[in-house]
């Protein structure tokens, strides 16, 4: 945060799917993904171990790339559970 703060003089913006999106009725949303993903200038994945096995999670890294923003604007960042480090390590490889 400080960092962008630094290089733009301003608090960054943030869109969380998870919070924006109805996760118990996802189609409706999907159609809309283009346009969500359009104000989006990186992205910015919290991968933990069922991530990338998700047919959702994939569209969305495919339509932000698609789009033009290229795999260089996404930035992966591993969620490990305690005790299952090995494990959930491993699931993301």
């Amino acid at each position: 945060r400080q960092a962008f703060f630094t290089e733009h003089g301003r608090e960054p913006k943030v869109w969380l799917d998870r919070c924006c999106i109805d996760q118990n009725n996802i189609e409706p949303d999907l159609r809309c993904l283009p346009v969500f993903l359009s104000g989006c200038r990186r992205m910015v994945v919290l991968c933990g171990p069922s991530y990338l096995s998700r047919l959702w999670c994939i569209m969305e890294l495919f339509t932000f790339v698609h789009m033009g923003r290229g795999t260089s604007k996404i930035d992966f960042e591993l969620v490990i559970r305690n005790g299952f480090e090995e494990e959930d390590c491993s699931s993301v490889e």
